[in-house]
């Protein structure tokens, strides 16, 4: 409960100031470039929402004590809005207007050459060499996360808050530096085999571009008043205060020039520091790209072309392939304890408060950690935080092959078609995304300790994709000019697109491995199971009664083991859904310099029902009905709406002079 994140209250400001320059050299059969640019990315993001205090419940407030928050067959206990009635409260905070500007400055330099070898070969060599900045905010108003740095709040215990720029309560240093490496090399050639067939072939580096702003300017503590006052329940189950008292807090500590490395933990809670961002978060992205290709000219208007494109990527941001507050099985024995023992296992789920952790020798790792927290808490690397944020983490790692076909029917006869059809693999070690430059979004992790095992295939892998666009202008039609003319040059296109579905990611295990390491792990496949008890693409389901998945494809890790499963499956994908486009519009010329364009647009030109993706994220999910009509479960289909709308349309009208 509280404002939300609205841009009343939250204006986002971006900024970006550019210069470029080149110059041209043509000698004999030479043609040099060389140039540069600089920019500025300035990125102000306000944020104000908190000012007014913000309100969390959680069904913990009303789940069974001893739960602990672990997954009861599948199901879970407590209810948030229940929780809310009562006033409990399960977390809070209470922030002052912010307005932080993340500053990037950027430079590039390149040479090239196009080389007209003879009269059938061309080559081009270049080199581009980049510089990003790291992304500071102007005024230092930002902090992170300091493992190495005692923290006062937590009885001198390693894991503080430290904050970036120079001086007095500062760390005298940068979270990030630039890459001052960014080299591109870049190669590639074209040869006339015949008259009707060219060879072409490159292969070069290319850098994709880092954040414009930290990923924690909007929750990072700094100074100048940029603050925030955080509450959270002391113990599972208990609230952090009763709605109906408010928060109660000095509003100088609120407005506080913030430089204590104490500042978190507050006292007698676990809230969470702001993010560790990686010393190398200022790394861009790097691709090794290379391809080969041979086009054909079949007739004098159609054209065939075949490729093998690949590259292979490194450095993007994986920040899940992190987790600085995980406990290990190794660690767990050096308490003498073993993850395979049941007794273990419930010790560690237990509070510190509990008869069986004291009697076991086990204390408090600080004075003031709340005793109601479980011993698997107060044994973490950092028992003080609840959870550890990472930022900017270049551990991402793709890999990617394909085949690639293209047939161009020029224009001719009023017709013009362009058809490709694309056979690829995508694997990467972080989920989905392909690259931070346009917005990484990071899939689960199985065993975050063990990287190799993340490899899988990417969660926007389509190994079929074929696409055809195509326009036809209508010829003349008629004798009289009157009819001729409202008749002809009328345009008629489509745009359609068929591909594989996406691939449907393993339901992450019900095992409370979460509540054992804080780390999260897959359900393990049974092999010889079929994934689906109907095909998605079937066309025979009937979501009022059929449940689309196999249960029987999953079996839940034993209690404290990590799952083998990989994160995605070629075999196991959501529906295939058509993308269909079609469009009819025509060019009025009235005079010249004045025309007249209108154009109808249709969109799911062929109106196919696409139903929502099947539930699946938990295999032990019971079915429940209501009237005999399913209304859960796992594979359970939501028919109150759709994946995508029914066949909609626009018309488009222009006036130009």
């Amino acid at each position: 409960m509280g404002l939300g994140y609205f841009g009343l209250f939250n204006p986002v400001i971006v900024n970006k100031p550019t210069a470029v320059v080149s110059g041209t050299l043509v000698r004999g059969s030479h043609s040099y470039k060389i140039g540069g640019e600089w920019r500025i990315d300035a990125f102000t993001n306000g944020v104000g929402s908190g000012a007014a205090g913000v309100y969390n419940f959680s069904r913990a407030q009303t789940d069974l004590p001893y739960t602990q928050g672990q997954s009861l067959s599948g199901g879970s206990a407590g209810l948030p809005y229940a929780s809310f009635l009562l006033g409990a409260v399960a977390s809070a905070s209470i922030s002052n207007p912010t307005a932080p500007q993340g500053r990037k400055r950027s430079w590039g330099l390149y040479a090239q050459d196009s080389w007209r070898v003879t009269r059938k070969l061309s080559i081009e060599y270049g080199l581009r060499w980049d510089y990003q900045g790291w992304s500071r905010e102007i005024h230092d108003r930002v902090s992170e996360f300091g493992p190495t740095v005692p923290n006062p709040s937590a009885g001198g215990l390693l894991g503080a808050t430290i904050y970036q720029g120079y001086g007095p309560g500062r760390c005298n240093c940068l979270f990030a530096n630039a890459y001052p490496y960014a080299v591109a090399p870049r190669l590639g050639l074209a040869y006339q085999i015949n008259a009707k067939t060219v060879l072409r072939a490159g292969w070069g580096f290319t850098y994709g571009q880092t954040e414009i702003g930290q990923a924690d300017f909007g929750t990072a503590l700094g100074v100048g008043g940029w603050n925030t006052l955080s509450w959270s329940n002391p113990a599972y189950g208990e609230p952090t205060q009763r709605f109906r008292d408010g928060l109660s807090y000095n509003l100088a500590d609120l407005y506080a020039v913030a430089t204590d490395p104490g500042l978190r933990p507050s006292p007698g809670q676990l809230n969470a520091p702001p993010a560790l961002v990686d010393p190398n978060g200022a790394r861009p992205p790097r691709m090794n790209q290379w391809n080969i290709a041979l086009q054909r000219q079949i007739t004098p208007n159609l054209i065939a072309e075949a490729a093998y494109v690949g590259n292979r990527g490194v450095w993007f941001v994986a920040n899940s392939l992190v987790n600085l507050n995980a406990l290990t099985p190794e660690r767990l024995q050096a308490f003498g304890l073993d993850i395979d023992n049941a007794a273990n296992r419930t010790l560690l789920t237990s509070p510190m408060s509990s008869a069986a952790v004291i009697a076991r020798g086990f204390r408090v790792p600080y004075a003031g950690f709340p005793t109601g927290s479980t011993l698997a808490q107060a044994l973490r690397p950092f028992p003080q935080f609840s959870s550890l944020g990472v930022a900017e983490a270049p551990l991402g790692t793709e890999w990617y092959d394909s085949l690639q076909t293209k047939v161009t029917r020029r224009f001719s006869h009023g017709l013009q078609i362009i058809s490709t059809f694309t056979w690829q693999k995508e694997l990467s070690n972080f989920g989905q995304g392909y690259g931070n430059n346009i917005g990484v979004v990071t899939g689960n992790v199985n065993n975050v300790f063990n990287r190799k095992l993340q490899k899988s295939l990417s969660g926007l892998s389509e190994p079929f994709v074929f696409s055809i666009g195509w326009s036809y202008q209508l010829p003349p039609m008629a004798a009289n000019r009157w009819v001729r003319a409202a008749a002809g040059g009328w345009t008629i296109g489509g745009i359609l697109r068929y591909a594989s579905g996406l691939p449907i990611p393993v339901p992450l295990s019900q095992n409370n491995l979460s509540s054992l390491l804080f780390q999260t792990t897959y359900f393990n496949r049974v092999e010889g199971q079929p994934f689906f008890l109907k095909d998605p693409n079937c066309h025979c389901i009937d979501p009022a009664k059929d449940l689309v998945m196999n249960p029987a494809a999953w079996s839940n890790p034993a209690a404290g083991q990590w799952g083998t499963a990989a994160g995605y499956y070629n075999d196991y994908r959501y529906q295939r859904r058509p993308d269909e486009q079609l469009s009819f519009g025509r060019v009025f010329h009235i005079r010249e310099g004045m025309s007249f364009h209108v154009r109808a647009e249709l969109f799911n030109a062929f109106n196919r029902t696409y139903m929502n993706d099947p539930v699946a994220s938990n295999p032990l999910q019971t079915p429940t009905l209501s009237n005999a009509v399913l209304t859960g479960g796992f594979g359970y289909i939501n028919r109150g709406s759709l994946k995508s709308q029914p066949r909609n349309g626009q018309i488009v009208a222009r006036f130009q002079f």
